[in-house]
């Protein structure tokens, strides 16, 4: 596979990777974006590449496509590269999509292109020239001619290739998005339930961030069960009720969700031998019967 690349929707994540990948010697060529000052914008973060509104001409400039859209614009911009009349045979297009398949590509692959997506499990808000992905997963489905070259640049840019099922491409991006995207909204509602305490959500995260690193550090380290430490792990009823009081202060989607996790607490506990079916069967009760 030759190094140059075209990058279609060179947003956030389409700069990230065209610069990572400009870093590890690939050529940025083709830049494509809504407007031509974006694609300037981009070229100027990425160090290199020709600025353009146009898809096609983007993509005639590189043996490599990836495609960063949005995901309800990657089918239509695959019909639109369809039509440009370029040649395909040959050619490795990639779209970033952590819920679509390769499939959505599948009008470039009637015209002789070789398919994947690709999509790095990491949060990234805003690019950083700055950025490392080092030991980041992607996740990486496609034809097997695609996989292979693209499993070579993603080791390239520091990343870890993980093959997920084409099908199951929904279910990684949902999992995906509860442990992080809800993570942060429950975050939130725990720190705008500090108003209770007299903290401001910045007061709150700098009482409590300490806690929430060290619980994460935990389960990496010694995985849930394990790192489950409070009330629930150690059968503590008297605590529990005492904190019946205190949920009747909070919004009621925030009390459904810490019962329906504290239930599930219960369970982690009863499997790590923490606590006993019956005191289990009693936690179960009573989170039940909580406000």
């Amino acid at each position: 596979m030759k190094r140059e690349f075209a990058i279609i929707g060179a947003g956030r994540l389409g700069r990230t990777l065209g610069r990572l990948l400009a870093l590890r010697e690939y050529a940025p060529a083709g830049l494509s974006c809504r407007t031509l000052r974006s694609a300037r914008q981009a070229r100027a973060f990425i160090g290199g590449g020709e600025p353009t509104t146009s898809n096609v001409q983007a993509a005639a400039l590189a043996p490599l496509v990836l495609i960063a859209t949005p995901d309800r614009e990657i089918v239509p911009v695959a019909r639109d590269l369809a039509r440009g009349r370029l040649q395909w045979r040959g050619r490795i297009v990639a779209h970033t999509s952590g819920a679509i398949s390769s499939a959505a590509l599948e009008s470039l692959k009637r015209c002789g292109a070789l398919v994947a997506s690709l999509h790095p499990l990491a949060s990234i808000a805003a690019p950083r020239p700055d950025l490392d992905l080092q030991g980041t997963p992607f996740a990486i489905e496609g034809d097997p001619g695609a996989v292979r070259p693209l499993r070579r640049l993603i080791i390239e840019v520091g990343g870890t290739p993980v093959t997920i099922p084409r099908q199951a491409k929904a279910l990684y991006h949902l999992i995906a998005c509860i442990l992080s995207n809800d993570l942060v909204a429950f975050l939130a509602g725990g720190f705008e339930a500090a108003r209770g305490l007299g903290l401001g959500t910045r007061q709150a995260a700098r009482l409590y961030l300490p806690l929430i690193r060290g619980t994460v550090e935990n389960v990496a380290r010694l995985g849930p069960v394990r790192a489950l430490t409070g009330p629930v792990s150690r059968g503590d009823i008297a605590t529990l009720r005492l904190h019946g009081e205190a949920l009747r202060t909070l919004p009621a989607e925030v009390r459904r969700v810490h019962r329906a996790l504290a239930v599930r607490s219960a369970g982690l506990a009863l499997e790590g031998g923490r606590i006993t079916p019956e005191v289990a069967a009693r936690l179960v009760r009573l989170l039940g019967s909580l406000p």
